[in-house]
């Protein structure tokens, strides 16, 4: 009897456990909760868990936190400086450790995406990246988006800021450059125009070919400087709010020259960029609508 009564329980049990098929998505009944992959619900055996809700956790790593990346959380247990108990009632409960999410990103170079991880001691999920050449290890943020095997990279590899007559020196150079590179790619044009007006027998010029060297040099230039800025607007990358676009949606956010992030860092959080420039401070509206205005050097990460 009580053989074929752990076998009756076993297997309402093993139906509890098995999957059913709605739509396109794999439901799994754990007991009495649902995961859809999206949100986890709860039989509402009490009518306080007819609406309670959280999100999956199914994306996330099963296993612990990588061990050199965290710090043991230390206690008192109700004791003072002296040893002696001055808060009775404290004591034991399961060992915590930090995680160590580096909120500075000063490492360049390609990171690899490995796996998503829960935190404890925050609202918002972190990633655990590894450098694709030297191999170190690191948290981040997990902004929305990101996914194992992602490429993320920091561009905060600067030591210090640079000064304005140095930024100006800079834009001068670069104007002088762009001018110099024009002026040859103009000379260059117009000695091919010459030699084809020479060996052309009526001495003319088909349009077709100057409309198509017209659109090389402004179309390709065009899709190049696009094409490069395309490469370093991606979901995870930190960078000084000199570099990202007006009206973008960033987080983690500094207050301080190559400082470490300190706004917008629990989950949900975002803020916008409004306005920013080489030098002096930029403005980003936080999410209650407050503008505040921080320095351009500090560092900010895409996504939310």
């Amino acid at each position: 009897m009580f053989r074929l009564a752990l076998q009756r329980v076993s297997a309402a049990v093993g139906s509890k456990l098995r999957p059913i098929s709605v739509g396109q998505q794999q439901v799994r009944f754990m007991g009495n909760t649902i995961d859809d992959g999206q949100f986890k619900t709860w039989k509402p055996l009490a009518p306080t868990l007819r609406q309670r809700r959280m999100t999956s956790r199914k994306h996330l790593h099963k296993g612990g936190p990588v061990r050199e990346l965290t710090v043991a959380k230390r206690r008192t247990g109700g004791r003072n400086n002296t040893g002696r108990i001055t808060c009775r009632h404290r004591g034991g409960g399961a060992k915590r450790r930090i995680r160590l999410v580096d909120f500075r990103r000063k490492e360049t170079g390609p990171q690899q995406v490995i796996r998503l991880e829960y935190d404890p001691g925050r609202s918002a999920h972190i990633a655990l990246i590894k450098h694709m050449e030297t191999g170190k290890l690191s948290y981040i943020l997990a902004p929305v988006g990101l996914k194992p095997g992602a490429i993320v990279q920091s561009f905060m590899g600067e030591s210090k800021p640079k000064s304005a007559a140095q930024i100006k020196e800079e834009e001068e150079a670069a104007a002088a450059a762009a001018l110099a590179a024009e002026a040859e790619a103009r000379a260059q044009f117009e000695e091919s125009l010459a030699e084809d007006a020479e060996t052309d027998a009526y001495g003319k010029v088909e349009s077709i070919e100057v409309e198509g060297a017209q659109e090389y040099t402004s179309e390709g230039l065009k899709h190049q400087a696009a094409s490069s800025s395309r490469a370093s607007l991606v979901v995870g990358n930190c960078m000084p709010l000199k570099m990202v676009p007006i009206g973008t949606i960033i987080h983690n956010i500094g207050l301080h020259p190559f400082g470490r992030a300190q706004l917008a860092r629990s989950a949900g959080a975002s803020v916008q960029l409004l306005y920013t420039a080489p030098t002096g401070l930029a403005q980003i509206k936080m999410m209650s609508g407050e503008i505040r205005r921080v320095p351009v050097e500090a560092c900010a990460t895409l996504g939310r």
